[in-house]
């Protein structure tokens, strides 16, 4: 794409001539060159035509071309009869230096073959006849000046758009607040060559605009601008045209005219002009765009502002979308820290009443314990002093648990190739003396290809002897337990234990991976057992899940990845 031409930085280019739609009769806006070699008919062309148009004159084509690299032209006339250069040669030049500029041929009847070789060539854009008329000509130069007009009007709305789209792919990908507004910013500066630009933002009442980002960023925390506050109270008038929607342009030659926070804004940025575009947002404006010419740039015109509101349009729906990415972020954040408290609230609650209860036991033994130093009771000495220390047992593997549950949850535990079958015949023999006292049956379905898994083996140990644990402990005698696997699409493994028990209720099911809940009777469980499968699974970024109908047993399912998870 070709860069785009800022009216700031012509000085670095050959001149050109910019449209201004805004006045684009003003054919005195769009000089004229006339070259002739008889000094005569460049006078009179010049009396003729001067009030309307401003004229610039040569006498030869060399001279003619001098000037065209000096200053701007948008129309050259020339007379083809010139010793040297002849007008077609010259006018063939002028398209090589610049096609946009209008070409016009001055010449006689005469010169009929010359003249159709220079229209064929695409040397002129049309010719006007000697003896010329003076509304012949001035018909000629009206239409040539509106089309060198239309024609770089139309290129430059052409760059524009395409820097806006190229600008506005940008911006809509950006979806953190701060980079996003430095590149709306560095847009301003870099692309379109504007001297200084800010961002304002209204506060939730719009009774207060600050500056959230300047550039450049060097200048910007300079003096009073890094804490720039205008008021309703000491600006109404100036942020009453925001909120409403107006385009605000402040000039420095007015700043006495301002109110007190605008004017010191003024002094304090020492711009001959600065431009304020609104922000609309979704509800209301949310701000605006400010560009200023501090260092010296042009005024800005009509194109400008034109430029400036169409990055404005982009840019307040990239804001608001970052916002709203920023509030949700924010607002997930809030619910996490919401359910770790929550979490931790029902782990405190459950501690407490699973240590309490072995402690009553404690506690009144303990009580007892002196009054009963002479007396020989073999109960209390014997029986309740067995009960004392299994409940300080209790206790004991209670708290060995809860170690275990917060190991759990830290990644950096050692990581291995891990062949579940081998875990799954490791739990099997374990726990068969435990089913055999129940009556119930283990049974292995291993998948001959099952395969290998990044974990840690003795957290995947635990966890399948939990879930079988839990099997034998639902399953009525003459029932089977079954651990089934086989390999996932994905590559990694998929595992499930199933019994045959009465189920789990539906009113339990979304509980069952809570702490401490359980569904067993009092004293045979501490229900953490699952929610330390569910924390396993998790830290190795499986998924665990429960399916459950009344009557028909249980199947608690895992999905294990290939490969580790990304910390």
């Amino acid at each position: 794409m070709q860069p785009f031409a800022s009216p700031r930085a012509n000085s670095t280019s050959r001149h050109v001539v910019r449209p201004r739609p805004d006045r684009l009769l003003d054919y005195r806006e769009y000089p004229v060159l006339y070259v002739d070699d008889e000094p005569e008919n460049l006078r009179i062309f010049e009396l003729t035509f001067r009030r309307e148009f401003s004229i610039v004159t040569a006498t030869s084509g060399e001279e003619g071309l001098a000037l065209l690299n000096q200053e701007p032209i948008a129309l050259v006339l020339s007379d083809h009869r010139m010793p040297g250069m002849t007008g077609t040669e010259f006018l063939s030049r002028v398209a090589e230096l610049d096609d946009k500029t209008i070409r016009v041929m001055v010449t006689a009847y005469g010169d009929v073959e010359t003249l159709q070789a220079a229209i064929n060539s695409g040397s002129i854009y049309r010719y006007v006849p000697k003896p010329w008329t003076p509304e012949d000509v001035r018909a000629t130069l009206r239409r040539g000046i509106e089309a060198y007009a239309l024609d770089r009007e139309r290129e430059q709305l052409l760059r524009e758009l395409a820097l806006l789209n190229r600008v506005s792919r940008s911006i809509t990908q950006e979806l953190e607040l701060d980079p996003l507004l430095d590149l709306v910013l560095d847009t301003l500066i870099d692309d379109l060559g504007y001297d200084a630009a800010s961002i304002l933002f209204f506060d939730a009442k719009q009774e207060t605009l600050r500056v959230g980002r300047a550039a450049p960023r060097e200048a910007a925390l300079e003096g009073e601008l890094a804490d720039l506050c205008i008021t309703v109270h000491d600006a109404p008038e100036f942020l009453r045209q925001l909120r409403e929607g107006e385009a605000v342009t402040l000039r420095s030659e007015e700043a006495l005219d301002y109110e007190g926070s605008v004017r010191r804004w003024m002094t304090e940025v020492a711009a001959a002009e600065t431009f304020l575009c609104p922000l609309f947002g979704r509800r209301h404006v949310v701000g605006a765009l400010a560009v200023d010419n501090r260092r010296g740039g042009a005024h800005l015109n009509a194109d400008d502002r034109t430029l400036i509101e169409g990055l404005s349009t982009q840019a307040v729906i990239a804001i608001e979308n970052a916002r709203l990415v920023d509030d949700l972020r924010r607002t997930r954040e809030q619910v996490r820290r919401v359910d770790r408290l929550g979490t931790l609230g029902t782990l405190a609650a459950g501690l407490a009443h699973e240590i309490n209860n072995p402690l009553v036991s404690i506690n009144t033994f303990l009580s007892m314990a002196p009054g009963k130093r002479e007396e020989p009771d073999p109960e209390f000495w014997e029986d309740y002093h067995d009960l004392a220390c299994r409940e300080v047992e209790r206790i004991r593997r209670l708290v060995e648990t809860m170690r275990r549950l917060g190991r759990t949850g830290q990644r950096s535990v050692l990581r291995e190739p891990v062949d579940t079958d081998s875990v799954i015949q490791e739990v099997m023999t374990l726990l068969a003396r435990e089913a055999a006292a129940g009556a119930v049956t283990l049974l292995a379905d291993c998948a001959p290809d099952s395969p290998t898994v990044m974990a840690n083996r003795d957290q995947i140990h635990q966890l399948i002897l939990n879930l079988v644990l839990n099997a034998i402990a639902a399953t009525p005698e003459g029932g089977n337990v079954t651990v089934r696997t086989t390999g996932d699409p994905a590559g990694g493994l998929f595992l499930e234990v199933s019994d045959t028990g009465p189920g789990i209720g539906g009113e339990h099911l979304d509980q069952i991976f809570d702490p401490f809940f359980t569904t067993k009777g009092p004293d045979k469980g501490t229900g953490l057992g699952l929610m330390i499968c569910h924390r396993i699974a998790t830290d190795h970024g499986g998924v665990i899940e429960v399916r459950s109908d009344a009557g028909k047993g249980a199947t608690f399912s895992l999905r294990l990845p290939p490969k580790l998870p990304i910390d």
